[in-house]
């Protein structure tokens, strides 16, 4: 085991523990709730076929991770924890059925597929059972309060956020007119592109000179890349995802159009990149790099350590919010010294600004989505994601 992200992991660890000792006011429902008994279960209600799974793989690994590291040093409260998983299969309506299932065999806190329209079915059965719900990457402003309660969480950035740098990265490249590509099959790319062209319409001189919805049933892309091709654009948003993104990226460039392409997390990874030969002028934003040449060593370090543990590399950077969404659970529970749902939910909207390997990390009553992550933007060349900037609240911070 490596020793950098160990330490990482037990000096947060170590932290809970010290919050824990404190004896923190966590409200009547503590008083209510049942002492821990036995291993703690965290339910795992994910896709682990379908076409979703390429998504809840990762964060799914890297919750394994993290739940070997603590249970390594004691687990938390003296209790192990377990993961059980259930799998949707890219499937809507089984959500329910898996969340329910699981709740069933003792999950206590439960962990959803990284997409609002997929995770919120199991997210619902939980909190209606008093069990708060996390989406480790769900990027939809819907994954918060006003739609699923105080008791739904996700780790992953908030899709206008991560638009907001986008935008700002191709306006900061020399761009000035940008054409969309939307996909209304989910929340999340809807809400993408409004952020993006809200930002970049907004810069100086920069303006949105038209746009196109595109179905990942689609096949032929001939028309869009017509009306693209005479816009005038300098840049192409897409919102879009797997794997009627890469159809349309591929059908994109073998029409000869090499105009730079932004993007979204939802891109990241390199599982699909074989699918669009010598893909270039490709952008989108990360959690991090997962070829070994992000910013920051102890994300680095985390990738070495993924491909030693299960045999292959990982394809996305969403294992970093699986690992970090057990950290914030891990933090939360010596908190609140119980899995109490009510109780668990204050603690994590107590967490201020909480350092996890997926970088700062906080909550509030109203908020129950990251908003102010940096994103680490990657540019595609030859088939490979290099980072080129970091950046965050939409401004540039650093360089690669």
């Amino acid at each position: 085991m490596r020793p950098t992200i160990v330490l990482s992991a037990m000096g947060i660890l170590g932290m809970a523990l010290a919050a824990g000792c404190g004896g923190q006011d966590i409200g009547a429902s503590s008083a209510k709730a049942k002492p821990l008994d036995g291993p703690i279960v965290i339910g795992m209600a994910v896709a682990r076929s379908g076409f979703a799974a390429s998504y809840d793989l990762g964060p799914s690994r890297g919750a394994e991770l993290a739940v070997a590291d603590i249970n390594a040093h004691g687990g938390v409260l003296g209790h192990r924890l377990e993961l059980r998983y259930g799998d949707t299969k890219s499937d809507r309506a089984l959500g329910t059925t898996v969340g329910i299932d699981l709740l069933s065999h003792g999950a206590k806190v439960m962990l959803v597929t990284c997409d609002f329209d997929l995770g919120s079915p199991a997210a619902i059965a939980a909190t209606g059972k008093n069990v708060v719900a996390v989406s480790p990457c769900a990027g939809s402003s819907q994954f918060g309060v006003p739609t699923l309660g105080r008791l739904a969480y996700s780790l992953g950035t908030e899709s206008a956020a991560g638009a907001t740098n986008v935008a700002q990265f191709a306006y900061d490249q020399g761009y000035r007119k940008a054409y969309l590509w939307r996909d209304p099959s989910v929340t999340h790319t809807k809400e993408t592109c409004a952020a993006f062209e809200s930002r970049f319409g907004s810069q100086p001189q920069a303006k949105v000179v038209g746009s196109d919805t595109i179905q990942q049933k689609d096949t032929s892309f001939a028309g869009q890349i017509a009306r693209l091709r005479k816009s005038g654009a300098d840049v192409l948003e897409l919102c879009s995802y797997n794997p009627g993104a890469a159809t349309a990226l591929r059908q994109l460039r073998a029409a000869g159009l090499d105009i730079p392409v932004t993007s979204h997390v939802g891109m990241d990874g390199s599982y699909w990149l074989k699918g669009v030969p010598n893909l270039k002028n490709f952008y989108y934003d990360a959690f991090g790099s997962l070829y070994g040449d992000d910013p920051r060593a102890s994300v680095n370090d985390f990738f070495a350590r993924y491909k030693a543990k299960f045999g292959e590399p990982a394809v996305t950077s969403f294992a970093l919010t699986g690992y970090a969404t057990v950290q914030v659970i891990a933090k939360a529970i010596e908190t609140a010294q119980t899995t109490d749902g009510a109780a668990l939910a204050k603690a994590i909207d107590g967490l201020g600004s909480y350092q996890t390997i997926a970088g700062p990390t906080g909550f509030s009553v109203k908020q129950h989505i990251v908003t102010d992550r940096p994103a680490v933007i990657m540019g595609v060349e030859g088939g490979r994601g290099k980072p080129v900037a970091t950046y965050a609240g939409g401004r540039k911070t650093a360089e690669g």
